[in-house]
């Protein structure tokens, strides 16, 4: 299935003037933070020049996304999703701009293996475990006690969270949704909604368009 260019979000780095049709991405990731791989590859890391090219790469296992091979041509990339590229022997990882558009950077490969991920939402279980429910689409069971929009940090070689990044006061947040898209600042208040500062200014934003960070990690 295809998107009509014309429909595509305002965060895809591409005109929507040209060819009528882009690819449609699968997976968990909402469609304004994320793009099919196809696209990755072809149109923003420019590895390959045709769809078809990006079919046999991915077919011959050289791409892959948080630590595991992908041959899915339509796969959602998401937002600080990890990719490695074997035959380059780089990695990359998806980012927004302060315009609030999707962009690729070369990551080193400390980065690659340590991702941070939205808690949208959990669930009680036996003995009082907690199910966390990740934006890219993982689940882990923790002992931990943690709310909705928290943030952790995974490793993506051991499979295991690694740290606890919580919303509240003073944690740095990215605006992933919204008139403010792409902006991050520090939150200074919680109340229905957050107060997020950034410089001089002061943004009013929805819990669920923040997703918490550490400050390096969105370095412009």
């Amino acid at each position: 299935m295809h998107l009509k260019k014309i429909a595509i979000p305002r965060s895809w780095p591409f005109p929507k003037k040209g060819k009528k049709f882009i690819i449609k991405a699968r997976g968990p990731h909402k469609t304004e933070i994320s793009l099919p791989l196809a696209v990755v590859l072809r149109d923003m890391l420019k590895v390959v020049v045709t769809v078809n090219e990006a079919k046999k790469i991915l077919h011959e296992g050289n791409i892959l996304i948080d630590n595991r091979i992908i041959k899915d041509k339509k796969f959602s990339v998401g937002l600080f999703d990890r990719i490695y590229i074997k035959k380059l022997e780089k990695a990359f990882s998806l980012y927004l701009t302060k315009k609030g558009k999707l962009e690729i950077k070369e990551i080193d490969k400390e980065k690659l293996y340590k991702k941070p991920c939205k808690i949208i939402g959990k669930k009680i279980l036996k003995n009082n475990k907690i199910q966390i429910n990740l934006i890219d689409g993982k689940n882990f069971i923790i002992n931990e006690k943690v709310k909705i929009n928290d943030s952790v940090i995974i490793n993506l070689k051991t499979k295991k969270i690694i740290n606890f990044l919580r919303l509240a006061k003073g944690t740095h947040v990215l605006i992933i949704g919204g008139k403010y898209l792409g902006t991050d600042g520090e939150i200074i208040s919680l109340d229905d909604k957050l107060n997020v500062k950034k410089g001089n200014e002061v943004f009013k934003i929805s819990k669920e368009n923040v997703y918490v960070v550490e400050k390096d990690e969105i370095k412009k």
